[in-house]
């Protein structure tokens, strides 16, 4: 490799892990809650948060809408499943245990976004219990509204490898969108939902990502620098 080409190949990793830096990871763990009535935390893997209003999380907000006075295990943030892992976990107004119906996420700027996927970690009719497939949870964009149902899962993190969607690149319907929302369909049976881990990306991104191939910035950029160190060495050769 000549001298032009790496540090062509350098400039190209450096591009990438700026690229990758615009990414989003929401899990849920750090952000801090307000609560129905005015009470605030920070989520730390240990703490659960019931009775939430809306949680912000890296510059993202999501957003608790009840019909009626909220309920008091409602809406969740946090250690829910007491497995050391924070999730967002509601329960829909059709069911036994609360009043949602529509959970809502935005930048807190207003600016736009793409969403690149998310983990489900519940999707039951049966509060404790297995999915039936009946559950028909709904997300919706900014852009269209219905657009797929979530995958059914059984109640609680831990119960087997919770389903990833994965949001294709090509789909247009989450890309630069002002919000995404989950609700429940009309001849759903789903009583709780419980989510995890978010991939968000800034607008206007042409390529897209793959939640499930997204490398360590961290990693790329020591590549970067030792190709750099490489093209150093080899200049003062030469």
């Amino acid at each position: 490799m000549n001298i032009k080409m790496l540090k062509a190949a350098v400039a190209g990793l450096v591009l990438s892990v700026s690229g990758f830096a615009n990414a989003t990871f929401i899990d849920f763990t750090g952000g801090d809650v307000t609560k129905n009535g005015g009470g605030v935390g920070t989520t730390n893997n240990f703490i659960l948060f019931d009775n939430a209003a809306f949680y912000v999380e890296d510059g993202f907000k999501f957003e608790f809408f009840f019909t009626g006075l909220p309920t008091a295990f409602a809406s969740s943030i946090g250690d829910y499943y007491n497995t050391g892992n924070d999730v967002v976990h509601w329960h829909w107004l059709d069911g036994c245990c609360g009043n949602v119906t529509e959970v809502k996420v935005s930048k807190v700027d207003g600016t736009t976004f793409d969403l690149g996927g998310f983990s489900v970690s519940t999707n039951t009719s049966n509060g404790g219990g297995g999915s039936i497939g009946t559950e028909q949870v709904y997300i919706n964009t900014s852009k269209a509204l219905g657009i797929f149902n979530v995958a059914s899962d059984d109640w609680g993190l831990g119960n087997g490898p919770d389903p990833l969607i994965t949001i294709a690149a090509s789909n247009m319907l989450f890309d630069d969108i002002s919000w995404f929302s989950f609700t429940n369909g009309n001849n759903s049976t789903a009583v709780g939902m419980g989510l995890d881990n978010f991939f968000l990306d800034e607008a206007g991104d042409p390529n897209g990502f793959d939640p499930t191939s997204v490398p360590e910035p961290t990693t790329l950029a020591i590549f970067a620098l030792g190709l750099m160190g490489l093209a150093a060495r080899r200049f003062k050769k030469q």
